[in-house]
């Protein structure tokens, strides 16, 4: 389990995806993010949203997802991507978001 360490890094990080999680909470957040957080939690899915702390951040992965910079390094999922480089993204890892219930 991983130790949440209070530095400024994560107290930024703890802003910004707070304050993401606000905006699609009001629909003020684009649609491939959107994708990108949903796939990301589906990924996360049987460990770190089950115990509702990021395995290698501690943080809540509910909001940690909507974070651009990945707590993992590209472990799991790399860093939020902008529209056109997502869609390329899917085509080159063959990502059907169907196939994680999005």
């Amino acid at each position: 389990m991983a130790q949440t360490r209070i530095t400024v890094k994560n107290i930024l990080s703890y802003l910004e995806g707070n304050t993401k999680y606000l905006l699609d909470m009001f629909d003020l957040f684009p649609e491939h993010k959107k994708e990108q957080v949903a796939w990301r939690l589906q990924i996360c899915k049987e460990d770190c949203v089950k115990r509702g702390e990021c395995e290698y951040c501690g943080c809540p992965p509910h909001k940690k997802a909507f974070v651009d910079k990945s707590c993992n390094n590209g472990d799991r999922f790399p860093d939020m991507m902008g529209k056109e480089e997502w869609e390329q993204y899917k085509q080159d890892k063959n990502i059907n978001l169907d196939d994680y219930g999005i």
